[in-house]
């Protein structure tokens, strides 16, 4: 017990200078181990907020029939499920591209057809329902139902009740002569917030019906959207449908629609750990100097513990516990003002939008606190803080105790 006792004496110093500088340590890392915290809780939020507006969007896996649609075959469905058994649900839907032309503004936008029957079991789009209502009923005048994203309705100025036009070109091919548009009326029924800045400028979700009509395709579909138990087993349940099905499909994962992105988010919080982690590097450097400062100092008391027995393991537990207290104490107060900092950043982040969609995608970012980068924060700050000790008290122990008691 008198071993803790003799760190917390050390640290403690009754010499101003050194209380001086063991502060500024603590506060070095501090200011080392929030940056990590708050840099990995964004980079962690933006990599999950990014994850569910697509799985809310499109599922976990979409299949598709090249070359044109396919007819809603529930044998086609039951192979399907055969083939994978963490399939839970799954939903046909027809997409298409399209213009919109509203107030003399003209815009590009994707139309998808969803099943009011089944959608809900694997897509998460009510949620995301900002103003109106989530139905797809035609009006009286027979106009169909369409919910737009918010970046949409804001570009024409659309509001709740709103009619605007979608066209589609046709054209058979190498016949310019064939050109004719096709063209149908929306009435705006609901505005979505995706949570991705593209999909809300260039979004609009209608009943299957309306899309198929639009299409001209009868009672055939662009393809299914299939939800799994799990999120983890998409990539694995689209790679075996494409080998069981064969060339004539398409299969993708959740993660393929933005893959290059989510490659860039987990190669980005690497570096980023990396580079704060060198801030941590530096703040450990002056523990280091400030204990080769203690060592100094209590030359005179080293020489003492010694002459009463203390032996060179001794001496060197004693300044490398002071140094690793100095470092936890630092980390604790850091992940502490770490966590304080990401909620203020949500606060202001949803106060003030500092997030620009436009360059990052995303319109807003939740941040996440995982314990597996919290923990490997304060393992690596302990580590480095660990090493930095070495050198200081090793030094210490190699003092003479008679050189250390001859001004004594």
């Amino acid at each position: 017990m008198y071993q803790v006792w003799l760190v917390w004496r050390f640290l403690r110093s009754g010499q101003r200078f050194l209380n001086l500088t063991t502060s500024l340590s603590i506060f070095g890392m501090v200011i080392g181990v929030a940056s990590l915290v708050v840099a990995m809780a964004v980079v962690s939020g933006f990599e999950t907020t990014l994850k569910n507006s697509v799985i809310d969007s499109v599922g976990h896996v979409l299949v598709m029939k090249r070359g044109g649609p396919l007819t809603d075959d529930e044998t086609f469905l039951k192979e399907v499920r055969d083939q994978v058994p963490a399939i839970i649900a799954e939903t046909p839907f027809v997409y298409l591209e399209a213009v919109v032309a509203h107030n003399k503004k003209l815009s590009g936008v994707v139309v998808q057809g969803v099943d009011p029957d089944t959608y809900e079991r694997v897509l998460r789009l009510k949620q995301r329902l900002r103003e109106g209502e989530f139905a797809f009923g035609p009006r009286e005048d027979g106009i169909q139902a369409g919910l737009v994203g918010k970046g949409l309705a804001k570009k024409f100025g659309l509001k709740i009740g709103d009619v605007f036009k979608a066209v589609m070109p046709v054209a058979k091919e190498y016949d310019n002569a064939s050109f004719r548009p096709r063209l149908k009326k929306f009435y705006v029924r609901g505005i979505l917030d995706l949570g991705r800045h593209d999909w809300n400028q260039r979004f609009v979700l209608t009943h299957i019906r309306a899309a198929q009509d639009f299409a001209q395709i009868g009672d055939q579909v662009m393809g299914y959207r299939l939800r799994l138990d799990k999120d983890e087993k998409a990539k694995e349940a689209a790679f075996v449908l494409s080998q069981r099905l064969g060339h004539a499909f398409w299969t993708r994962d959740w993660e393929d629609v933005n893959r290059n992105l989510f490659e860039a988010v987990k190669l980005e919080k690497v570096v980023i750990f990396f580079v704060l982690l060198i801030m941590v590097i530096a703040a450990c450097f002056n523990i280091s100097s400030t204990l080769f400062v203690s060592v100094l100092r209590r030359f005179g008391d080293i020489s003492i513990l010694k002459t009463l027995g203390a032996n060179r393991g001794f001496v060197v537990k004693l300044f490398t516990a002071q140094g690793l207290l100095i470092g936890f104490i630092g980390s604790l107060i850091g992940v502490v003002l770490g966590v304080a900092l990401c909620y203020g950043f949500v606060y202001a982040e949803q106060k003030w939008g500092l997030l620009p969609g436009e360059v990052y995608k995303l319109e807003r970012v939740d941040v996440e606190f995982r314990w597996t980068d919290i923990s490997a924060i304060f393992a690596a700050s302990l580590f480095i803080c660990f090493l930095a000790t070495l050198a200081p008290a090793r030094r210490g122990a190699k003092l003479a105790p008679v050189e250390g008691l001859r001004y004594e």
